[in-house]
């Protein structure tokens, strides 16, 4: 359900004044979500509360980026896409890339994916805190890169399950790949979780090796 939306954002849509919608649920289990607890909120109607402002504000923001969780494996979620697109919205998606089949299925619709990358391969099971099937990772990536017009592929570096040499191995990866951005974010503490964020000067360093592969930008806060 749809649970949390911010009616103009510069982050989530890079380059775009966007509004963002996020979803709960989730098939990962990141110990440092920064949405764990959006399930606690009240479900918000699409059709009713969203939409007609939506259409409304479309000369001013015209992108629309759908986010979590995870929003893809949402109940509503295809209904909420064919809408926006019927509408003419363009349709941006966050996603951990473990639902490529809804991404193909729905290609011709998303102008950008926000994709996150979230560790090296040897530890993805670790950090996403369940049994992960890797070809399904490396399959999104492949279908982003070949098949939408805007996107990124981002890691949280979460010092926990996530070091230098992780995201140089990512870097490297995305480079084989002819990726055209990486990028790295610094991790947010969370409640209930002690894992202290690397410094922005470790931070700028990871960047700076990880640039000598792929194009890499860095987050801070």
């Amino acid at each position: 359900m749809l649970k949390s939306v911010i009616w103009a954002s510069m982050l989530d849509y890079p380059g775009k004044v966007c509004t963002s919608l996020f979803f709960e649920g989730c098939n990962f289990a990141c110990e440092y979500c920064q949405n764990k607890d959006i399930s606690k909120a009240k479900s918000i109607d699409f059709e009713k509360e969203i939409l007609p402002k939506l259409i409304e504000r479309k000369d001013f923001v015209k992108h629309v980026i759908l986010s979590g969780g995870e929003c893809t494996i949402c109940p509503d979620i295809q209904k909420i896409i064919d809408i926006l697109y019927g509408k003419d919205f363009k349709i941006g998606i966050h996603t951990n890339g473990y639902n490529t089949e809804f991404l193909e299925k729905n290609k011709e619709k998303i102008s950008y994916i926000g994709m996150d990358f979230k560790t090296s391969f040897d530890k993805y099971n670790l950090l996403a805190g369940r049994k992960i099937d890797i070809s399904k990772i490396k399959k999104s990536v492949d279908f982003i890169i070949n098949n939408i017009p805007e996107y990124e592929f981002r890691t949280t570096v979460y010092p926990k399950f996530v070091d230098e040499n992780d995201c140089i191995s990512i870097a490297k990866y995305l480079s084989e790949k002819n990726a055209k951005k990486y990028v790295l974010q610094q991790y947010k503490r969370v409640d209930g979780v002690a894992v202290i964020p690397f410094s922005p000067e470790k931070l700028e360093d990871i960047k700076n090796k990880c640039n000598k592969y792929i194009n890499t930008t860095l987050r801070i806060g």
